[in-house]
């Protein structure tokens, strides 16, 4: 495969020059990021995508439902299934300055959110700055090269390496800064179950599930017990002969007899070739397993060089969750969970580029690697802060001290008022066990108030 270095790559080190910033991915993370710097003269940015269009994992393409099984440049390429929809109500899904049309359901679809992110690319203008079918082949930062390094950088300048897939060749360029926006969402997880390897039946990923058609008077085994696992439960129940929900956790994930072909019960003793073994020692035929067990992190195009640790469900060394502490000019944004996408995304992006506009003075690397280790022991050894597959994880009221540390440093409101009570009756419906709450009418008034209107069971 050819390979070059764009003559047009090497931005002057002059003051003048405009810094040239990376974005990795055109999903949410991408787009908001994209938007932010492109509206600034000092900056030249460039977004890669490997897909043919835009959305990240909000699509459902033709032909999705055939091929399971693909790459993520595929144009077949999906994580959703038909049936899916938002479990945070659009308010809470909308970025700054943009949002979802009037009329829009509250939980939605993953059309209606693709359609979001479309219009938002064309209302600011993103396109000319996206290059659609370009895959990342490698990321390495210049360490050393003081003629390829400002003087005055946070961090490293970066190469990087991409393939034109249409094209069929690699091209590397020089930036000044790079936002790692690829998401979670694209390597499933796969826990050592104890037996599993004995059952011979159908073996799915929850991104592997698309129709409940397919499931029509079967008896299926979903393992797992949390949104994806209670969501796909859910859209399966209306064509399963019997569902099994086999979890870690205690408690119910659905009131009471509202789905009548559904058994939640605790993690299974072994398999057979057929049959599942329960705790009791009860056997139950089974006619696929289905593995509702989350997505681990993965960045394949960073090099050994960029020094980042990603695994189940952490990425680091990251200040802040965002900023790589050793060299601070790569950036993570939206790798925090158990917070809505308003106003997280937005405020990161911003608070990443008041660093880069030198309006942010960081601490020593020193001093942000050891909050990067003492935040991570904190939060995960007390019994009531997050497990270490959530090592990002932020509760609303640490989310909310979170965003507004960021906006207090970076010079900007993080939120309106309204954001954290709309939150609050946001995830008391998903935590509710009624499936129901997805009709729910949940729309932000003005900045200080919002409507709640429950769907009856």
């Amino acid at each position: 495969m050819p390979s070059r270095l764009s003559n047009s790559s090497i931005a002057h080190s002059g003051s003048s020059a405009p810094r040239r910033v990376a974005v990795i991915g055109a999903g949410y993370s991408g787009l908001c990021s994209l938007r932010h710097f492109a509206g600034d003269a000092k900056y030249e940015v460039v977004l890669f995508e490997q897909a043919n269009r835009i959305g990240g994992v909000w699509n459902y393409p033709a032909g999705c439902e055939e091929n399971l099984e693909q790459d993520p440049a595929s144009p077949f390429y999906s994580r959703m299934y038909k049936n899916m929809r938002t479990n945070l109500p659009t308010d809470l899904m909308c970025l700054e300055g943009f949002p979802f049309p009037q009329g829009s359901r509250s939980y939605c679809d993953v059309q209606t959110v693709n359609n979001y992110l479309e219009g938002y690319a064309k209302h600011f203008h993103l396109s000319e700055h996206i290059k659609l079918s370009h895959r990342i082949v490698n990321i390495a930062p210049q360490i050393g090269d003081k003629e390829n390094t400002r003087v005055a950088a946070i961090g490293p300048r970066w190469t990087v390496t991409y393939e034109d897939l249409q094209q069929s060749s690699e091209t590397s360029e020089i930036f000044d800064a790079v936002l790692i926006c690829t998401g979670k969402y694209h390597s499933p997880y796969i826990p050592e179950i104890s037996g599993l390897k004995h059952y011979r039946g159908p073996i799915l990923h929850s991104s592997e599930y698309r129709d409940p058609e397919q499931f029509r008077t079967k008896t299926v085994l979903v393992i797992g017990g949390g949104p994806s696992a209670t969501d796909i439960t859910t859209d399966m129940a209306t064509t399963a002969q019997q569902i099994i929900v086999a979890k870690r956790k205690n408690g119910s994930l659905f009131h009471k007899n509202q789905l009548p072909n559904v058994l939640e019960t605790t993690m299974p003793k072994t398999f057979n070739e057929k049959e599942v073994v329960l705790e009791d020692g009860c056997s139950v035929p089974i006619d696929t397993v289905l593995l509702c067990t989350g997505y681990r992190f993965n960045f394949p195009f960073l090099s050994e060089e960029c020094q980042v640790e990603a695994s189940r469900g952490r990425v680091s060394p990251l200040y802040r969750h965002l900023v790589h502490c050793v060299y601070p000019s790569m950036a993570f944004p939206l790798l925090v969970a158990l917070v809505p996408i308003t106003p997280l995304l937005d405020c990161q992006v911003k608070y990443f580029k008041a660093i880069l506009d030198g309006q942010v003075q960081l601490p020593s690397t020193d001093d942000m690697l050891l909050y990067n280790a003492s935040d991570y022991h904190r939060r995960t050894s007390d019994p009531k802060g997050s497990p270490r597959q959530v090592a990002h994880g932020l509760p609303e009221e640490a989310a909310w001290a979170y965003l507004n540390e960021l906006g207090k440093e970076a010079g900007f409101d993080p939120y309106d008022p309204v954001v954290p009570q709309l939150t609050k009756a946001a995830f008391e419906a998903i935590f509710s066990g009624n499936p129901a709450y997805k009709e729910h009418l949940l729309h932000r008034i003005d900045a200080n108030s919002f409507k709640h209107i429950k769907a009856t069971a």
